[in-house]
């Protein structure tokens, strides 16, 4: 063996051991440690632009497709459920009431957003409709059952019921066309009706009557299993879904809406966060040194003892290595 070889084998032996068992814990301690330092020094203008960061964003907007990305989803959702349907524990076992209490107020608190819905959906055929028929079925009930005459006069009631079967058998279509008139009348004249429920409901997102209901929500769904959300939907319902949400992400991806708003969001972290050092950001999220290492040790342990088992780890030394030793001319 040449003099060569044998420096070599021995720098392949030091980097192995130094990337394997103890020497590795060492190793990533002592760069994590440094690498930390590095970062309080280090502003997130040094190491990259807002520019850049847009334009990847975008490109990995752009690049995923449906083809890639869909499959993975559907196989992600679909283990979510399979394992929410085997969780042991209740709704008051993940959520307590405060919790619940305190996002129902918080909610109820956001003034433009719960009067923008409550007049789209006070507003809209669907709700208009709803209401007359409520109204409809009220005064028909109240006609037939529950009104003066009929409570005063005995057997009244069962006398007006029997008129409305008789009339009903001798002119079929006469009770429908009362109906339709009736409903068309409600109909018509429900603009005051939706006006005071409009205004009932708002009075109802006050932030003590939400938080009463979020209480007695809870309090009715507290011992409930957890794992009976799994069968809200089947595996194929599930798929369904997540093929609609990417069918519309994949429109809105091209609108220049989304495209402005990333970029706008970019520039806007960037201009608050930009000055400031990476270390600090990082804290921001919780991440020190210490997290890091928590983190990384058992997976590179695990990672590199099977790339040093499978000789892998040794390859790839060797081929770094040598380029540097063939360049090498003393």
């Amino acid at each position: 063996m040449t003099a060569y070889d044998a420096m070599l084998d021995a720098h392949v032996r030091f980097e192995v051991d130094r990337l394997t068992g103890e020497g590795l814990d060492q190793t990533i301690r002592t760069e994590v440690s440094a690498l930390f330092s590095w970062l309080d020094d280090v502003r997130l203008d040094d190491l990259v632009t807002s520019e850049a960061v847009t334009e990847t964003a975008l490109t990995w907007v752009d690049a995923v497709s449906a083809a890639d990305l869909q499959p993975l989803v559907t196989e992600a959702l679909t283990a979510l459920k399979e394992s929410l349907a085997q969780a042991p524990e209740t709704v008051s076992d993940v959520l307590t009431e405060q919790d619940a209490v305190r996002w129902a107020t918080s909610l109820a608190t956001m003034d433009d957003a719960r009067g923008e819905l409550i007049e789209q959906v006070t507003t809209s055929k669907a709700y208009s409709r709803l209401v007359a028929h409520v109204v409809y079925q009220g005064v028909k009930s109240y006609m037939l059952t529950e009104n003066v005459i009929a409570k005063k006069i005995p057997g009244a009631s069962s006398l007006v019921r029997f008129g409305q079967r008789s009339i009903g058998a001798a002119a079929p279509g006469l009770e429908k066309n009362v109906d339709r008139q009736l409903i068309a009348f409600v109909d018509a004249n429900i603009a005051d009706t939706i006006g005071d429920s409009r205004r009932f409901i708002d009075s109802m997102m006050d932030p003590d009557a939400v938080a009463e209901m979020a209480g007695e929500a809870w309090t009715g769904a507290a011992d409930r299993p957890v794992s009976a959300l799994a069968d809200l939907l089947t595996d194929d319902e599930l798929a369904t879904l997540a093929d609609l949400a990417w069918q519309q992400w994949s429109s809105l991806r091209e609108t220049d809406l989304v495209r402005r708003l990333i970029a706008d969001a970019v520039s806007g972290f960037f201009a608050t966060h930009g000055s400031r050092p990476v270390s600090d950001l990082l804290a921001d999220l919780g991440v020190d040194a210490d997290v890091v290492l928590e983190a990384v040790l058992p997976l590179a342990r695990s990672s590199v003892e099977h790339a040093a088992d499978s000789e892998y780890l040794q390859e790839r030394v060797r081929e770094h290595l040598v380029a540097f030793y063939e360049s090498y001319d003393g």
